[in-house]
């Protein structure tokens, strides 16, 4: 076995490591009620900007604090930046700019680039899960990224390749610095921490 195809199975390895710890708390952030109400039949547009309102906080918190420290890692952040996206949503969909300003920011808690890119895994995955949910809420609420889903849109067709790119500069990463359980345990915690967050009542 050559050296490209013992790292391409060390990155598989990791990944499908890194999927398997963190199934239990993904889970539980699914079953959130905030969540599930986005994706139920009856979905309403006060559902959907109550989701939005709360994902805003930790998405500006992620782009503040973790983006900064994956800077010499991620060379290609600025296509990742979300924040100004939910923004545009949310006063798509009736919210005023004041409003928008007194929503409360989430605050991340972590020491180094593993930890931040555990958190970044959180973030950037959640681009795949908003396919669906785009297409849901498009159905239901009748949004477009044009008008009220461009979050959820995210990356458009490019969110596959964004989400490769990043898979393999995390994997790389790992690889490089041999710092598995740290990367494992930053992303089990941020699961957890947004669940958390999205039940709270500081909004």
């Amino acid at each position: 076995m050559n050296e490209v195809s013992v790292f391409e199975k060390d990155q598989e390895s990791f990944i499908k490591t890194l999927r398997k710890e963190t199934a239990e708390s993904h889970q539980n952030l699914e079953d959130n009620p905030l969540s599930k109400a986005l994706l139920d039949p009856d979905v309403t547009l006060a559902d959907y900007q109550a989701y939005l309102s709360k994902l805003y906080g930790v998405t500006v918190a992620c782009e503040n604090q973790v983006f900064p420290e994956l800077a010499s890692v991620l060379t290609d952040l600025s296509e990742r930046y979300k924040a100004h996206l939910i923004e545009k949503d949310l006063i798509a969909t009736g919210f005023t700019e004041e409003q928008i300003k007194g929503l409360p920011i989430h605050q991340f808690h972590f020491s180094g680039l593993s930890e931040a890119i555990g958190i970044m895994y959180v973030l950037e995955g959640s681009t795949l899960g908003g396919k669906v949910i785009y297409r849901h809420i498009h159905e239901k609420l009748g949004l477009t990224p044009e008008c009220g889903a461009a979050y959820f849109w995210g990356y458009g067709i490019q969110t596959g390749n964004l989400w490769k790119s990043f898979v393999s500069i995390l994997t790389q990463f790992a690889a490089e610095n041999k710092d598995d359980p740290r990367i494992i345990e930053s992303a089990k915690k941020t699961f957890a921490e947004i669940n958390k967050w999205l039940s709270g009542r500081n909004y």
